[in-house]
């Protein structure tokens, strides 16, 4: 795998490799905390705003190929959300990237309502942002900096972006004290791609991720990709459309009303990717240390 690896050297491997890096990492950085704000009375909704952050690893085929962060604060029915995701070992010897992803919004009758979304990427020093802001209808307008080339227009009608959810809030969905929180269908658009993510349930059990990051109970859900518009079928959007070859691990915390994941595992077309939680921690939003929420 390491001979097969520096032999990619020019760069058009590595790039192959960092679309199911950025794929895989999407999962994980689309789903933060699910808040049960559909379960939460009064008292609750007048707590203090909390915040949730995490450092994970993605490996591929057995060797580590990025790490990352992500931290979520929620405040009554607000959030705003942050992730990171880089290139790390081998790999970062022939092909250095970063990612950065940014969300604000609020919650609104049990749904994430976006309101800004932003995106930065750092490849080999090719520098790109893309912006989204969302008007009164759920609409999003693009900006994006270069501004993109004619053979790169966007291939999503207005229509089907609308009420749609950024990679970020994807996930950030209430679930009811009780409920099944794989259960759901998000219609998700990424400023240039409109695709859909279907969660289902596949079982219950205990999980233990890589440096015992989180060891505890687990729903593990089974994650299905349909393209809608603005994708092309590569081999490895191929492999997503397939119900067996993404699964999703969510774990319950704040009492099981909110959940989190802690792994993800997707088949691509260079080997398993699996990122895990490494670490994670809840805090007050005033950056107040609460707890770890590994299992002890």
């Amino acid at each position: 795998m390491v001979t097969k690896m520096a032999q990619t050297k020019s760069g058009t491997g590595w790039k192959a490799i960092a679309g199911p890096v950025i794929a895989a990492g999407m999962f994980v950085l689309a789903a933060v905390p699910a808040g049960a704000t559909a379960a939460v009375g009064p008292a609750e909704s007048e707590r203090d705003a909390s915040a949730v952050s995490a450092d994970y690893t993605v490996y591929i085929g057995g060797f580590k190929a990025a790490e990352g962060t992500i931290r979520a604060t929620l405040n009554d029915d607000a959030y705003d959300l942050q992730s990171f995701l880089g290139v790390a070992g081998v790999p970062k010897n022939f092909f250095d990237a970063k990612w950065t992803m940014e969300s604000e919004g609020r919650i609104d009758n049990a749904r994430p309502q976006p309101g800004r979304f932003t995106f930065h990427s750092d490849e080999g020093g090719k520098i790109k942002y893309r912006e989204m802001t969302y008007d009164a209808t759920g609409r999003p307008e693009m900006t994006f900096d270069p501004p993109l080339r004619p053979n790169e227009k966007i291939h999503v009608l207005p229509h089907e972006r609308q009420n749609t959810l950024d990679p970020i809030s994807a996930l950030l969905v209430p679930v009811v004290a009780g409920n099944n929180p794989c259960d759901r269908t998000l219609a998700i658009f990424d400023g240039k791609r409109r695709y859909d993510l279907r969660l289902a349930f596949d079982r219950e059990g205990t999980v233990t991720t890589r440096d015992k990051g989180y060891s505890g109970e687990a729903i593990r859900c089974s994650v299905q990709m349909a393209p809608r518009s603005g994708m092309r079928q590569t081999s490895f959007i191929r492999m997503l459309q397939q119900r067996d070859n993404a699964h999703i691990w969510l774990a319950p915390v704040n009492g099981g009303s909110i959940y989190i994941p802690v792994r993800i595992q997707v088949r691509t077309p260079i080997g398993g990717a699996i990122m895990d939680i490494v670490k994670l921690r809840q805090h007050a939003a005033n950056g107040t240390a609460a707890k770890t929420a590994a299992a002890k």
